[in-house]
C-alpha cells in the first residue's frame, strides 16, 4: 500500500475517533463509533434491519410463529413453552432464517430435543455492504437480547435453559447479545465472522477487542467452531474467542474446498455443516484434542487428552469437562463428517 495512503488513512482513524457520534434507536439504545466501531458507522436503524424471530417447536415444526418483543398476548397464544431449554439461531452476511441450511439446522434441534427453537431474520441488515453489515450486527445483538429479556420476564425463561448460536456475523451478533443481557448459560459462534474483525493488513486498529466481537464474557460457556481463517483472503479467523475453541482440519481449509473462500464461501459453510452434523449423529462424537497448532497434530504429537482433557466439539460441547483453550480433529469429507474412534 502507497505510504501516502497509509498516512491519510491513520489520520482520518484518528480524527475520527476525536470527533465521535452517537445514533439512538427508540428502546434498542444508543451506539458510537468510539473505539473500534467506526468502520461503517452508524449502523441502520431497527426499522431497516427488520429483526424478526420465528418460533418452530414440535407442535409447529414447519410452519413458524412470529415473536415480537413486546407482544405480550401473541407470546402466550404461541407453542413457546418456557419449561423446555430454548435455542435461537442467526444466520450471517448475505443471508436470511429462511435458507435450507438454516432450515435443516432448525429441524435437527426439533428432532434430537423437545425445545423451542427460534431463528432470527436480519436479513434486512445481512444483505448490505459488508462494512454496513458489519455494524447492523450491534442492533441485531441488541434486539436478540432484548428479545431473550422478554422471554424471561413475560413467559418466565430461565437463561440457564437457553443456547444461542450464531453463524459469521451472526456469530458477533450473539456475542452482542451476550454482552447486553448477561446470564446466557451457552453461545456458540460458527466461524464467526474475520473481516473487520481480526488485524488484516497489520494495523492494530483492525484488531478488535473483546467489546467488539464474541469473546468469552458473553455467556457462561462460548463454544467456537472455526473453519476458514486464512488470514485475508478467509471469511472467518484463527483468534481465540471462547472458552473452547475447535479447529476441524486445522481451521483454515476444509476437505474438498477450492479457491479463495471470500469468493466460494466452501471452508467458511463447514462450520454449520459439522455442528448440524453433531446434532444428528449423536453414536459418534466429534472427539477434539487439546494441541497448540495444526502443525503439532498432524504430527502426532497432540494424540492424548493429557491433564488438560479432550473436549466434543459442536453440540454436545457442553457435557465437555475439559478446561479452556484450544483444540484440534480431523474429520471425514462428506457426511457423516466425524469419524468414529
Amino acid at each position: 500500500m502507497d505510504f501516502h495512503i497509509v498516512v491519510l488513512f491513520l489520520l482520518g482513524f484518528v480524527s475520527k475517533q476525536v470527533l465521535s457520534e452517537e445514533v439512538c434507536y427508540d428502546d434498542v439504545g444508543c451506539f458510537t463509533d468510539e473505539g473500534c466501531h467506526w468502520l461503517g458507522f452508524p449502523p441502520k436503524p431497527p426499522s431497516e434491519i427488520n429483526t424478526m424471530f420465528f418460533l418452530y417447536t414440535r407442535r409447529n415444526q414447519f410452519e413458524p410463529q412470529e415473536l415480537r418483543r413486546g407482544d405480550v398476548d401473541g407470546l402466550r397464544a404461541s407453542n413457546f413453552d418456557p419449561r423446555k431449554k430454548t435455542k435461537i439461531s442467526s444466520h450471517g452476511y448475505t443471508a436470511d432464517s429462511f435458507r435450507p441450511w438454516e432450515l435443516d439446522k432448525k429441524d435437527a434441534f426439533l428432532e434430537a430435543e423437545d425445545a423451542n427453537v427460534i431463528c432470527v431474520d436480519w436479513s434486512g441488515g445481512a444483505n448490505d455492504l459488508y462494512s454496513k453489515s458489519h455494524q447492523n450486527v450491534r442492533v441485531v445483538g441488541r434486539e436478540i437480547g432484548l428479545l431473550i429479556r422478554f422471554l424471561n420476564l413475560e413467559m418466565g425463561m430461565f437463561y440457564k435453559d437457553l443456547h444461542v448460536i450464531g453463524m459469521s456475523l451472526g456469530a458477533h451478533a450473539v456475542g452482542y447479545a451476550g454482552e447486553f443481557q448477561p446470564g446466557i448459560a451457552r453461545i456458540t459462534g460458527l466461524d464467526p465472522a474475520g473481516p473487520y474483525f481480526r488485524d488484516e493488513l497489520g494495523f492494530e486498529f483492525f484488531n478488535n477487542g473483546p467489546e467488539c466481537r464474541l469473546d468469552p464474557t458473553d455467556a457462561i460457556f462460548v463454544d467456537v467452531i472455526h473453519t476458514d481463517g486464512n488470514d485475508i483472503i478467509g471469511a472467518g479467523q484463527m483468534g481465540q474467542l471462547g472458552h473452547q475453541d475447535f479447529y476441524p482440519n486445522g481451521g483454515r481449509h476444509q476437505p474438498g474446498c477450492d479457491g479463495p473462500d471470500l469468493t466460494t464461501g466452501c471452508s467458511h459453510s463447514w462450520a454449520w455443516m459439522l455442528f448440524t452434523d453433531s446434532i444428528r449423529f449423536s453414536t459418534c462424537s466429534f472427539t477434539a484434542y487439546p494441541c497448540d497448532s495444526w502443525v503439532r497434530f498432524v504430527a502426532g504429537n497432540c494424540g492424548e487428552c493429557g491433564e488438560r482433557g479432550c473436549a466434543i466439539m459442536g453440540y454436545h460441547a457442553d457435557q465437555n469437562t475439559a478446561v479452556t483453550g484450544k483444540f484440534y480433529l480431523s474429520t471425514n469429507a462428506d457426511i457423516p463428517y466425524c469419524i468414529p474412534e
